[in-house]
């Protein structure tokens, strides 16, 4: 059997490697706000799930305007970050589009109060064993979904969003819906 032996100049030279290669890909993720997947054939889930305020709904219950889903938890830094700026976003377009916030993987309890303290107002559901986001094929925390009236997924995109980019996103919706 043969070893490897690796010198304290090499390791040094591996780390230095990887941390480069790291650092690029914060920096690519920060430039470009986190990453977008236009996946308009892509269908949403028909599974039902439960609504914070009660009672248990699906997807296509929110057809006939623009829906907006945000996957979010309260384990999540990013995901906290955008929360107000969603609310002040469903505040802003109020009835023109439906913002759906579901708690993804979380504890009931943290997601209703963190949902309390930053007062949210916008419809909240639950999928607490992720099951819903995983269907949807999706891998970052926080991701929103933009879904046009008539149910077709317009765009998924992974990562943290500010309010200037959700309402850039919400308008296009709008308009194209």
């Amino acid at each position: 059997m043969s070893t490897l032996t690796v010198t304290k100049r090499q390791r040094h030279g591996i780390v230095a490697s990887a941390l480069a290669l790291l650092a690029t890909v914060v920096i690519s993720i920060s430039a470009f706000g986190g990453s977008s997947l236009i996946s308009s054939d892509s269908d949403l889930p028909t599974a039902s799930f439960e609504l914070f305020n009660g009672g248990d709904t699906a997807f296509a219950d929110f057809a006939g305007k623009p829906l907006v889903i945000n996957f979010w938890a309260s384990w999540c830094p990013a995901c906290v970050g955008e929360l107000p700026d969603i609310q002040a976003v469903h505040e802003q377009f109020g009835d023109d589009v439906t913002i759906l916030g579901m708690a993804n993987a979380d504890q009931r309890d943290a997601a209703l109060t963190l949902a309390n303290e930053v007062g949210l107002t916008y419809t909240l559901g639950d999928d607490p064993a992720g099951e819903l986001f995983r269907s949807l094929d999706l891998f970052a925390m926080p991701s929103t979904i933009f879904v046009s009236a008539d149910g077709q997924i317009q765009e998924v995109f992974g990562g943290q969003l500010n309010e200037s980019a959700l309402v850039d996103r919400i308008s296009n919706l709008i308009e194209t819906s």
